[in-house]
């Protein structure tokens, strides 16, 4: 009887733990944008070839005519594109760090992801001078 309750409590563990899973993961995309340099861009006197040469090629080139569309009175953007027909062209670059780690045992999970996002957005004039820098910055947890 003693043997058996032995042999017992050695493999109930084993039995538990066999469907457990610790998984953790981290990863960074995009150019990182330096505070510094962003602040450099002076609407009204920056050039878009000193904002090219500043930032590097954007990840996102917004054409003329579909900035038209996005400028209708009628249609509404929140966030860092909250446009009222005041630019030629835009573009965007955007970074985002992301770390998550997650648990699963048999009877419970559990799954956890921070990230952080910044996502700047420079419009032109016909002229090819900054019109408007947008820079935001979202941090969350889920």
């Amino acid at each position: 009887m003693t043997r058996r309750v032995l042999l017992l409590g050695c493999l109930a563990p084993v039995w538990l733990l066999s469907g457990c899973l610790y998984v953790a993961a981290s990863g960074s995309f995009g150019p990182v944008l330096d505070p510094d340099v962003v602040a450099t861009l002076v609407p009204g006197q920056t050039t878009k070839a000193e904002v090219l040469e500043r930032l590097g090629p954007p990840q996102e080139y917004v054409r003329p005519e579909i900035l038209t569309s996005l400028t209708d009175e009628t249609t509404r953007i929140d966030g860092a594109i909250a446009l009222g027909n005041r630019s030629h062209d835009a573009f965007t670059w955007q970074y985002d760090d992301l770390e998550g780690w997650g648990t699963f045992l048999v009877f419970y999970n559990r799954i956890q992801v921070d990230a952080e996002s910044e996502l700047l957005v420079v419009f032109f004039d016909d002229d090819d001078v900054v019109r408007e820098v947008s820079l935001r910055e979202l941090e969350g947890r889920q």
